[in-house]
């Protein structure tokens, strides 16, 4: 008989070296900030280790109304987020609709636009001057906050995150073993019923991952905050308290640090509700057709997307509408339209638009060349040090930007 003796590659041979490497990239870019942020935390001010600052954190009644808000807007967004993304991930994945590339484009068109850029649009339509409280005044005599407070950061976050849910729970839908459907639905489960007790329970794994998304995104988000002038959260407080008070200021590293807390509370608390239920992960017997809709179905289902969709749609109405728009206040469309704007841009400061170019093509190429190589040991190879790899590079998504 012929053995076969397979060498495992050293730490000094080229694919070891490249793990080296990388892990020390990673340490330096992503470990080494995150540990100097902690550090500068729990130290005294004689170099000793102190929870002090933690301490008075807590006692700060500002601070602890932001902790309070962050977690109510990131629980709420997740919750009114699942109401859209979790119908709509079903009519995309279940049914066969006219148009249902059109209604999938649309269900992600949210994340086009940076946040910060729907809620300067949100206010043009939705806020005390906004298009709807002047109609809502010129025909009823009344007015409505809706983006006053906290309630209208948590409106513009939800209508900008909810495709993080809508994306994942598809995935997990179109996952499905349709053996087990057609089980269930042998033993007599049907509608709502098949969907609550089956179809939901085994797409919840993508569920969970997209509501992780959604809840770190928001309690990271600092441009919807600030733009609607809503400061009593974590993530507007860590950066005033940097830029007003300055990079000395401990009480801005404890909020930091009690935001990575956060993210990671909340990525084993996903992990341990997954773990109490087992997923078993059986051979499959194929995809399930999609049900044709046609007629009076394919309608029905296409005006309950639109009414899904059709608020996370007006950033994008809004914006474009102020592209064009020379004067638009105190009026429910704008009085004077220009293309002005797009000269200014285009051609006399067209230096914002190739810096923005060119850093996000570099930051995608850099990316696409060190998660390939990440990726590649992961799967492929067999030196030491690819496990404190994948946990290094996976960190970004349970820390808040």
């Amino acid at each position: 008989m012929n053995l076969v003796l397979v060498r495992r590659p050293r730490l000094w041979d080229p694919e070891g070296v490249l793990v080296l490497a990388l892990l020390l990239l990673l340490v330096a870019g992503i470990l080494y900030p995150l540990l100097q942020v902690l550090s500068v935390a729990v130290s005294s001010d004689t170099g000793g280790f102190t929870l002090r600052h933690l301490g008075a954190f807590f006692r700060r009644p500002l601070f602890l109304e932001s902790l309070i808000n962050t977690l109510a807007t990131g629980v709420l967004a997740v919750l009114f987020g699942s109401m859209i993304g979790v119908p709509l991930a079903f009519l995309t994945v279940r049914y066969a609709l006219p148009g249902k590339a059109v209604l999938q484009t649309l269900g992600v068109l949210p994340l086009v636009i940076p946040p910060f850029v729907g809620a300067v649009a949100f206010q043009q339509i939705l806020g005390r001057s906004g298009m709807v409280n002047l109609w809502l005044l010129e025909t009823f005599g009344v007015t409505l906050p809706l983006m006053d407070g906290l309630g209208g950061v948590v409106l513009v976050q939800t209508l900008h995150y909810f495709p993080f849910i809508m994306v994942n729970t598809a995935a997990a839908l179109a996952g499905v073993d349709p053996s087990l459907e057609e089980a269930a639905q042998n033993l007599g489960s049907s509608g709502f019923r098949l969907f609550r007790r089956v179809l939901l329970p085994l797409a919840l794994p993508g569920y969970a991952a997209g509501a992780l998304i959604t809840f770190i995104r928001v309690i990271d988000d600092l441009g919807t905050p600030l733009m609607l002038n809503y400061t009593k959260l974590l993530a507007p407080q860590a950066y005033l308290r940097v830029t007003t008070v300055g990079l000395t200021d401990v009480d801005g590293y404890v909020i930091c640090v009690i935001l990575v807390v956060l993210s990671v509370l909340a990525l084993w608390g996903s992990k341990a509700a997954l773990g109490l239920a087992e997923y078993a992960a059986l051979q499959r017997s194929g995809e399930a057709a999609p049900r044709a809709l046609r007629g009076p179905s394919a309608l029905a289902a296409w005006l309950i997307a639109a009414a899904l969709l059709a608020p996370a749609l007006l950033p994008h109405a809004g914006i474009l509408l102020l592209s064009f728009s020379k004067v638009w206040s105190l009026s429910l469309l704008p009085t004077v339209y220009t293309l002005g704007n797009y000269e200014e841009i285009l051609f006399r400061t067209p230096g914002f638009i190739w810096n923005t170019l060119r850093y996000a093509v570099l930051a995608a190429a850099l990316d696409v060349v060190l998660g390939a190589a990440i990726a590649w040991l992961l799967l492929r190879g067999s030196v030491r040090g690819r496990g404190a790899l994948d946990v290094i590079a996976t960190m970004p998504l349970a820390i808040p930007g």
